[in-house]
């Protein structure tokens, strides 16, 4: 998260998070951000007497000086880590609260509800039929090819079971998918399904307000993903690529 943009393009993020019903507090973040840039240049002003003084200690002193010197790195070194882990502390707090700020949107995107919405473009005309027309719904149903009724009360409203000839649909369309794909080099996946939270978090999808997005297990730091991108984005995680292996 760039929290110098953020700052400098206050108006524009308030502007944002008001355009899109956000429970974002843009006030609270810059509060903290204020207070991690405080807290930094303290914790890099320590280093820097900690460096001194252990420079210092390479010279020849007289024991009694010496002595002192050891006793100032000892209360340096006990302050820098106090500070240190105050700024981890401080940094996961900043992290998790402009996790809640929502992206930017496009400035020709209209602010309103659906009936907001702009007709940017119309391809072809509408087809006329001499019958009445079925929608997937009807015609699946007519076809035996799902089930929408028993689905619902297994898993709830809109979950559906695929039957007979959609079955076999569905899978020579991923195997034609998968045959194509692989045709112009892409490197077929299967992924785990299961990643590190951390993980999750970086590839975008973040808590907004009091709802989330993800599935957490009970007891650990995973959670289920609920796209492939996850998994598939962690493969080469921390780590520096160089142009020419690219595109991977």
């Amino acid at each position: 998260i760039d929290f110098k943009w953020i700052r400098d393009n206050r108006d524009v993020v308030a502007t944002n998070i008001r355009n899109r019903n956000s429970a974002a507090n843009l006030d609270v973040v810059l509060q903290l951000y204020d207070q991690y840039l405080a807290l930094q240049k303290e914790v890099e002003r320590l280093r820097a007497e900690r460096n001194a003084v252990a420079n210092k200690m390479k010279e020849k002193l007289d024991p009694s000086l010496r002595q002192a010197l050891v006793d100032e790195g000892k209360n340096l070194k006990e302050s820098l880590i106090a500070l240190e882990e105050d700024l981890v502390q401080l940094t996961y707090k900043l992290q998790l609260e402009a996790q809640s700020i929502p992206n930017t949107t496009h400035p020709d995107v209209p602010v309103g509800d659906e009936e907001s919405s702009v007709t940017r473009k119309e391809v072809g005309s509408q087809r006329s039929f001499s019958f009445p027309i079925k929608d997937h719904l009807q015609l699946g149903k007519d076809l035996d090819l799902f089930d929408f009724d028993a689905a619902s009360e297994v898993s709830g409203s809109k979950f559906y079971y695929l039957k007979n000839e959609a079955v076999l649909l569905e899978m020579a369309l991923v195997n034609w998918g998968i045959a194509e794909v692989s045709k112009k080099g892409f490197t077929p996946l299967i992924t785990p399904e299961i990643v590190r939270s951390s993980v999750v978090e970086r590839c975008g999808f973040q808590p907004r307000a009091q709802n989330t997005q993800v599935y957490s297990i009970d007891n650990s730091d995973q959670c289920l993903i609920g796209t492939a991108e996850i998994p598939v984005g962690g493969i080469h995680m921390n780590s520096i690529l160089v142009d020419s292996d690219l595109p991977l």
